[in-house]
């Protein structure tokens, strides 16, 4: 026997925002675009059928898309982004660093989401 241990796939990395206003952000990537809008879609879909159909919860949406009860609220979350980052999300002028994970932990209230992220209104 002999003891090993498997090397992590991804290392951990972590964007740093400029200090300086004057520094121009790269967009976000295309595919990572995707993936958010994407998100969105489905965190809204989901949302409007908790308030449609009496007889869907989010254990029922869990069950049915085979995912953990975690992940769909987490995905909840998104369908209350403000439209200015949803607009930003679906034109590609996020920039890159923000995705998904970053979006779902912002507050409800739409003005403090932008200053929560860093970033000035447009």
């Amino acid at each position: 026997m002999i003891p090993w241990i498997m090397p992590l796939s991804r290392m951990a990395r972590s964007i740093l925002q400029p200090t300086s206003a004057n520094f121009p952000l790269r967009p976000m990537k295309l595919e990572r675009r995707a993936t958010l809008v994407a998100a969105i879609a489905r965190g809204r879909r989901w949302l409007d059928e908790l308030i449609s159909d009496s007889a869907t919860d989010v254990q029922a949406i869990a069950r049915r898309e085979h995912c953990s009860l975690r992940y769909v609220n987490m995905t909840l979350s998104l369908a209350f982004l403000s439209p200015t980052l949803v607009k930003a999300a679906v034109e590609g002028r996020l920039p890159r660093g923000i995705g998904v994970e970053q979006l779902r932990d912002l507050p409800i209230q739409w003005d403090r989401q932008l200053e929560a992220l860093g970033l000035s209104p447009a």
